[in-house]
């Protein structure tokens, strides 16, 4: 466990030892969700250098393409750890009283007083902190996208204090939260948490570099957690978990996702079995965060909408029914680069279909992109899938266009059955369709088993590499 008093200390000696940074050459960090991650994420921007979180996920071209474009020089991984933390007094990582301090060792980040300065002999204080200036960038970060390399976002202090602000207050986080993240610290989702700190709150550290329910379910009910966050998906693959159905189970107050759609049906299941409100957040590493669900909202509202725009931001419905944004939550410019994510008219345009309704919540219908046309008609590939969700044997689906020469595209469903069950037939999958009530133009008419689906980036489906499928 490490108290808040601990990591100031360590904060402290790590800005002294980083103080030669250059704030034109960001330092890489690609580390699991552990504690010596979070100091550094506060550190670095401390000692007037800008961080640059790495996923571990990402494969060698990906990460030198990444930091020959960014201009980094210096890259921090689980190798470099004991090294840069013996160099600090009473270092945690040289100290055989404090083993639970070691690299991916078990650990929380836990609120306590801070303790008065240190007395003499310890570490020689940081140098003076940067001047203030909300327009600095603080962190770049990577965007996700399903072709091509990633683009690098330019964050700035400004843009960090408002989506703290407004992640926090829709969530209505406190000291009393002990925070378990789901998705890696080094992407924009589990990023969110490190802003809880400022109020206090613990973070529970995951420490493994892949989610598994039943390792999630585990840490959240032997630690209290209050709050789940992660994407749709960690929620598709825990609700059907044996875990829940123990005595000792995760119980807390708030689970919020974000990074694609959640299924409305897949969100009451989790109510009903957790008693822990779900809550969707919604933006993009380009644009930025523009609005979160509160646990005060109506329940329909939270499983239906993904809450309202923050104060700080504005949003546009266009006339094709995509969704813009501005506000100070976007970048100014990409790093690197002039240009940033808005378009001539101004507005980011987010690429997603929606609404919002008369008491400003916000509605995600779908991409633009992931329409399939068949013959001329609209079919929404997520409404669809809400639909097939619904069905016992299924526990994961995603539905692409395969193309086709009288049509231009016909509905091919991938799919995951729900086990034991071995998954229904594309006789038994239309039965249930006209059941539900769904327009018989909109069925698939090709259904594919598939053991998982594929994803790209944090909690994304990835419907290119599903289309690529077909085309082998």
């Amino acid at each position: 466990m490490i108290t808040f008093a601990e990591l100031a200390r360590t904060v402290h000696d790590l800005v002294a030892l980083l103080a030669p940074l250059s704030p034109t050459a960001p330092v890489a960090v690609r580390l699991p969700n552990i504690w010596e991650y979070v100091a550094l994420e506060i550190a670095i921007p401390a000692a007037a250098g800008v961080i640059m979180p790495l996923p571990l996920a990402l494969g060698p071209a990906e990460i030198e393409w990444t930091m020959s474009h960014s201009g980094a020089v210096r890259m921090i991984t689980g190798a470099d750890l004991p090294a840069l933390f013996a160099q600090r007094p009473e270092s945690p990582h040289s100290n055989a009283q404090a083993p639970n301090l070691a690299p991916g060792g078990p650990s929380a980040i836990k609120p306590q007083p801070l303790e008065p300065g240190s007395a003499s002999g310890g570490p020689a204080p940081p140098p003076p902190p940067p001047p203030a200036d909300p327009s600095r960038i603080v962190e770049v970060a990577l965007t996700s996208g399903t072709t091509g390399m990633p683009k690098l976002a330019g964050l700035s202090a400004k843009l960090k204090q408002a989506t703290f602000e407004g992640f926090t207050s829709r969530l209505e986080v406190t000291e009393e939260d002990r925070i378990l993240v789901m998705s890696p610290l080094t992407q924009g989702i589990g990023g969110m948490c490190l802003l809880c700190l400022r109020l206090g709150a613990s973070l529970i550290m995951l420490h493994e570099p892949r989610f598994t329910p039943d390792l999630v379910l585990r840490l959240a009910a032997r630690h209290r957690a209050t709050m789940l966050v992660g994407v749709p998906t960690n929620v598709i693959r825990m609700v059907d978990s044996p875990f829940l159905a123990g005595g000792d189970r995760y119980a807390g107050r708030v689970t919020a996702v974000a990074g694609a759609p959640m299924p409305p049906e897949v969100a009451r299941q989790w109510e009903d079995r957790t008693r822990s409100k779900v809550c969707i957040f919604y933006g993009s590493m380009d644009a930025g965060q523009l609005s979160v669900g509160s646990p005060s909202d109506p329940r329909h509202k939270r499983h239906t909408t993904v809450g309202r725009p923050h104060e700080c931001c504005e949003v546009l419905i266009t006339a094709d029914g995509e969704i813009c944004m501005r506000g100070d939550t976007v970048q100014e410019r990409y790093w690197g680069e002039e240009r940033g994510p808005h378009g001539p008219d101004g507005w980011v345009h987010m690429g997603d279909l929606g609404h919002l309704d008369d008491e400003g919540y916000l509605s995600v219908v779908g991409r633009k992109k992931d329409l399939v046309i068949r013959g001329g008609s609209n079919i929404n590939p997520h409404e669809v899938e809400g639909v097939i969700r619904r069905h016992p044997a299924i526990a994961d689906v995603c539905v692409v266009g395969r193309p086709d020469r009288e049509l231009g595209e016909r509905s091919v469903a991938f799919v995951v059955a729900r086990p034991p069950n071995p998954g229904p037939d594309l006789q038994q999958l239309r039965a249930h369709l006209e059941r539900e009530g769904l327009a018989r133009y909109k069925w698939p008419e090709e259904i594919i088993p598939i053991d998982e689906i594929p994803l790209s980036g944090p909690g994304k489906v990835n419907r290119q590499a599903l289309r690529e499928k077909l085309q082998t």
